[in-house]
């Protein structure tokens, strides 16, 4: 068996003996040329030889006969990867890195072929930024983590109630003090995922997680509440939260504002297909309490504050999209009024409570699994989840500890149906110190379940292809 993470489609070994492949990496495809470049950096780090960019040893071979997203690797004399298109490029280097064996006498390979692809396209990680700060270069483990595990897409939750972590050039009052990003590495962080095939997602929450917003600018984008005083309140889920965390949905001031912003996020992420606007977990009952939000309700035609919610978010759903953006939104919009909202959105079905993902299906959307239970990394409860739960999990099933939840005592499960487009690990409240460890394990059984939504090996056959791996991993991101 091929000791390669995710388990390919199709691979054979044509002779188990290794033999020797010149220490260099070439390209006839000019494009492709960013991908060596980094790639060579990547293997230097792991097994300490500098690569030559000349013919003879790694090969990146142009064939728009193989569908998108799919590589094939031919090893012999040299080590060929082929490929229509970048993403499939990226999956096939990653693939290098496990295939070769290095030692004092040089590169050497088994005689070998493979041909693979994903099932799923959506294979996600997101690191919450906007409750724990993350130095900067942390952001750029994280990219090498997916790029070494096949993870396409990078969700990075920019904003929250703790800390707005994107600069603004229209709202400069938001960046938090000391612990927001600026416009040159965020240009910096879009290179350097493009050049390892990793996709970046910014999310900026709306309308609920918006108290820094309605701090700082209290005269855009807070309420106007009839006692004209700020109170706390606890959610369902038991955390402590203000009143000014909402932003007004009535007013058009925050509305205009809310645009600028969102067309500022993305010119400063300009590959990101999609832009994730949250729109959960928002005390939606606070703007009964809103003169503004009332009198939008009744010019509006809008019976209740779960219609404005549903609302406020085909809002922001349909202005992502004249930006040339899709929307991702959480699962927290309610049912009614849903039909507002433009079915091409697609929903992050992670708690099953507000919404669940069967009801989602059938009102049209498409959705992306990231079920608290096992695709959870969070320090305030005590459940954990490990790679034998993902690896018993798959892409089409949700289940939770919390007792309000629907999927608790009832797991719940959908139809294989391609409207589920993958999934998302996803790792919240915690340093990058405390999370790599479980990231790095539970990102890498998450890529297997989606890369091929059927099992296709036991538990002792992926950890025993895993823990290589983990090796290799561990010394790209050594240095932090």
């Amino acid at each position: 068996m091929i000791s390669l993470v995710p388990t390919p489609k199709i691979s054979n070994v044509n002779d188990e003996s290794y033999h020797p492949v010149a220490p260099s990496i070439h390209s006839q495809t000019e494009k492709w040329h960013k991908y060596i470049n980094s790639f060579s950096e990547i293997f230097d780090k792991i097994f300490g030889i500098t690569l030559s960019n000349t013919g003879g040893g790694i090969e990146l071979i142009e064939d728009l006969s193989i569908k998108a997203g799919a590589y094939k690797i031919e090893t012999k004399d040299t080590f060929k990867i082929y490929a229509s298109d970048d993403e499939g490029i990226a999956y096939g280097l990653s693939s290098v890195l496990q295939l070769v064996k290095v030692s004092e006498t040089g590169i050497r390979v088994q005689d070998i072929s493979v041909e693979d692809w994903a099932d799923k396209d959506y294979r996600a990680l997101m690191v919450d930024l906007g409750r724990e700060w993350h130095p900067f270069d942390k952001l750029l483990r994280f990219v090498d983590v997916c790029f070494m595990f096949k993870i396409k897409y990078l969700n990075l939750h920019f904003t929250d109630t703790l800390l707005y972590t994107l600069p603004s050039k229209a709202y400069p009052k938001l960046s938090s003090e000391g612990k927001h990003y600026s416009f040159e590495q965020i240009e910096y962080l879009n290179k350097y995922a493009s050049a390892k095939g990793v996709v970046l997602i910014p999310e900026y929450e709306c309308p609920g997680h918006a108290p820094l917003l309605t701090r700082a600018y209290p005269e855009i984008f807070a309420d106007k509440y009839d006692n004209d005083s700020v109170s706390e309140y606890y959610t369902e889920t038991g955390e402590l939260v203000s009143s000014d965390e909402l932003i007004c949905a009535g007013s058009d001031t925050a509305w205009q504002a809310t645009k600028i912003i969102l067309r500022e996020i993305c010119d400063m992420f300009p590959d990101a297909p999609y832009i994730n606007i949250g729109g959960d977990e928002a005390n939606i009952k606070l703007w009964n309490e809103c003169s503004v939000c009332r009198e939008y309700m009744g010019k509006h035609g809008l019976a209740d504050e779960y219609e404005l919610y549903s609302e406020y978010i085909a809002r922001v759903t349909d202005y992502i999209f004249e930006l040339g953006k899709t929307p991702l939104v959480w699962e927290g919009f309610p049912k009614k009024g849903c039909e507002r909202i433009n079915k091409d959105t697609i929903v992050i079905a992670w708690e099953s409570h507000y919404h669940l993902a069967p009801d989602l299906l059938k009102a049209g959307f498409r959705i992306i699994n990231s079920s608290w239970q096992p695709l959870y990394i969070v320090p305030c409860t005590k459940a954990r989840w490990d790679t034998y739960d993902i690896l018993a999990w798959n892409v089409y099933n949700w289940q939770h500890w919390w007792e309000k939840s629907v999927a608790t005592l009832n797991p719940i499960s959908v139809e294989p149906t391609d409207r589920v487009l993958g999934a998302m690990l996803c790792t919240w409240q915690q340093c990058f110190e405390e999370e790599i460890r479980l990231v790095m394990e539970n990102l890498s059984a998450m890529s297997e379940r989606c890369w091929s939504t059927a099992r296709v090996c036991t538990d002792d056959e992926f950890l025993e292809k895993h823990k290589p791996l983990m090796g290799l991993v561990s010394k790209v991101i050594r240095d932090v």
